[in-house]
């Protein structure tokens, strides 16, 4: 897949086009990018998502604090690529992008820049100034340009429609499995492996401390997980099965400190200031406060035997 960074680079004639956020590239956002390869197919012309980064939240100061992303621009990159289209465009998102109104929008950005066989829109996005734009604003443009307009559908899964602030929620309630399956595979995110206190040297399952991309980076919530880490500098598709605790470490920390730790049993090498994909697949058990190291290191052993069950 090729990937841009400014509309002038793009170089297609005429694509098949998509655009939003997709926070997550969730089973919802594969069905959509699903329909416009089809479209492209028919049309017998190039695919090129277009996806807006930063968050819109944070360029408009709309309590940034308070968000959380399910993936970083990179591992988003890497998912929409996976899905078979043929571009992407990162478009960046600004003061001067976000004053536009919604036929500026589409006017000067989409039709000017790319002159777009069809236009594809997910069925709840919102486009221009204030989110105003809709798929009705949207069909009548295309329509007075000539252009076909298509709108994506909803994809339910157990009953709720999928989206990334279900799966966020899902998240926060610790609900890993049930995330996964709106998300088409187990979340997880990639960081870098920094370092910690060494207490998992002490007590005998060394861990490594995982430090998110971003501070945005979405955690689910505390306690401890099956799942499996990638480590991209040894094998960037061997997956090796890990037990991860994410919360504050209250048997030996009082500072509140949030921290994610996965014990890798088949790791015998450092693997210090390297990139790790964590991946998060069932909650074992809450975080808990031991009274003394012994009794954490053997309720660790019991997290292993169950681990080893659920491998």
């Amino acid at each position: 897949m090729l990937v841009w960074r400014d509309p002038s680079q793009v170089e297609f004639e005429k694509p098949v086009i998509t655009l939003g956020f997709f926070d997550g590239v969730h089973l919802g956002h594969i069905q959509l990018l699903q329909q416009l390869r089809s479209i492209g197919a028919e049309l017998k012309r190039p695919t090129l998502v277009i996806s807006l980064w930063p968050h819109p939240r944070i360029v408009l100061g709309n309590d940034p604090s308070k968000l959380k992303l399910l993936t970083m621009l990179e591992y988003k990159t890497q998912l929409i690529a996976d899905a078979g289209v043929d571009a992407m465009l990162v478009l960046d998102f600004n003061l001067e992008l976000a004053a536009l109104e919604p036929l500026e929008f589409l006017e000067e950005v989409l039709y000017k820049n790319f002159n777009p066989s069809a236009i594809l829109m997910g069925y709840d996005h919102r486009f221009g100034h204030g989110g105003k734009g809709d798929f009705a604003l949207l069909q009548k443009f295309a329509s007075q340009k000539g252009i076909p307009a298509y709108l994506g559908t909803p994809l339910a899964v157990d009953g709720v429609t999928v989206s990334s602030t279900h799966i966020r929620t899902l998240l926060l309630q610790g609900e890993a499995e049930q995330a996964a399956r709106s998300l088409g595979r187990d979340y997880g995110f990639y960081g870098t492996v920094v370092r910690g206190k060494q207490l998992g040297h002490t007590i005998g399952f060394p861990t490594a401390n995982v430090q998110p991309m971003s501070g945005w980076q979405q955690l689910p919530c505390h306690g401890v997980y099956s799942g499996y880490c990638i480590l991209p500098s040894i094998s960037p598709t061997e997956r090796r099965t890990a037990l991860i605790n994410v919360g504050t470490r209250p048997t030996i920390d009082i500072d509140g400190h949030v921290s994610i730790e996965a014990y890798i049993p088949s790791l015998h090498t450092s693997i210090y200031n390297q990139s790790i994909y964590v991946s998060f697949h069932h909650k074992i058990r809450n975080e808990l406060k031991f009274a003394t190291l012994d009794a954490l290191r053997q309720q660790i052993t019991r997290d292993l035997e169950e681990l080893k069950e659920l491998s």
